[in-house]
């Protein structure tokens, strides 16, 4: 059955073309201008997000898909992969997200207030434009993966960096807010205006001004910009990860944010399911987890075992 997506409420689940009314034309758009993959399917725009998989556009939308239809469209658009938010059967997760209406400090909880209070006397917060962007960020993109302990050659290969920039410069709806603490940049974060969305999609920072709470002023600051236009009903802040992250989780919740919940649906092709969607499978990963539990790659291959079993439940 057909729905159509709620204006009262940031989440509903949809399927077939009503998942084209959720939007997402300035995300689709910004994923073609970087050179990443994007098909329609089953009214519903996918990109490709991670390895081999593809996620569902707008991040806001809950798809009500099942294996079957799943399965058609693996086959059909010839990819090996499907992760999605919605209310059937997958790992537990949820979107942060705030409606900006009336935020203020007092919004922040008490613990993170004299943070951002800090923040916002000690930092510059302003607009950055592409050209600042390409030459002031790698600094920062190579301290955030690191400490992250993550490669993404968007951030680090020169190449596919200036390509980057050059497609937020280029795509309808991009910002790029920075926070200077001695006109030295210290976090910036990339934002997407679609419809009635604001979305927080990339932010990289660098530990040696974390004193002066670059952050925390960076991110009071936006929602607070946001709470004027009447325009932004709603602004995201990404997903729960597949390995959970209790102190990101914790900040954004301190700042305002609600844990909206859904289901992360993983779908692997045929060709490779019957290989990774058995209990064997899974029953190794988890072993060599224990074998070695400071292996965050074998923690997240684990956890994308068990969502692939998850989701083919009724």
């Amino acid at each position: 059955m057909i729905q159509e997506l709620a204006h009262e409420v940031p989440h509903r689940a949809v399927s077939g073309a009503s998942a084209i009314l959720g939007g997402g034309g300035n995300l689709v758009r910004f994923w073609e201008l970087r050179g990443r993959p994007v098909f329609e399917a089953h009214g519903v725009w996918w990109g490709h997000h991670r390895g081999p998989f593809y996620t569902s556009l707008p991040f806001q939308l809950q798809v009500d898909i099942g294996p079957e239809e799943a399965r058609e469209i693996l086959q059909g658009a010839r990819v090996w992969g499907l992760s999605f938010p919605s209310p059937r059967s997958g790992l537990p997760g949820g979107h942060y997200v705030i409606r900006p209406q009336g935020y203020d400090l007092n919004t922040v909880s008490r613990k993170q207030r004299g943070h951002v209070t800090r923040g916002l006397e000690d930092c510059e917060l302003r607009l950055l434009d592409a050209d600042e962007l390409l030459r002031m960020g790698p600094p920062l993109n190579r301290e955030t993966l690191t400490r992250q302990m993550r490669e993404d050659g968007t951030f680090e290969d020169p190449a596919k960096w200036k390509a980057f920039v050059k497609a937020v410069a280029q795509c309808p709806g991009m910002s790029i807010h920075g926070a200077f603490v001695g006109g030295r940049l210290a976090t910036y974060l990339i934002s997407c205006r679609d419809g009635q969305w604001l979305h927080l999609i990339y932010k990289m920072s660098t530990r040696t001004e974390q004193d002066h709470y670059p952050n925390h002023a960076l991110d009071f600051s936006i929602i607070r910009d946001a709470a004027v236009d009447p325009g932004i009903r709603f602004v995201g802040n990404g997903m729960t990860s597949i390995l959970p992250n209790e102190g990101l989780d914790r900040y954004k919740r301190q700042l305002g944010y609600q844990l909206e919940p859904h289901n992360l649906s993983i779908h692997i092709h045929s060709w490779l399911g019957p290989l990774l969607n058995t209990g064997t499978a899974l029953a190794w990963a988890r072993r060599a987890q224990d074998l070695f539990p400071d292996n965050a790659r074998l923690g997240y291959y684990t956890r994308i075992l068990e969502g692939a079993r998850l989701s083919r439940l009724p």
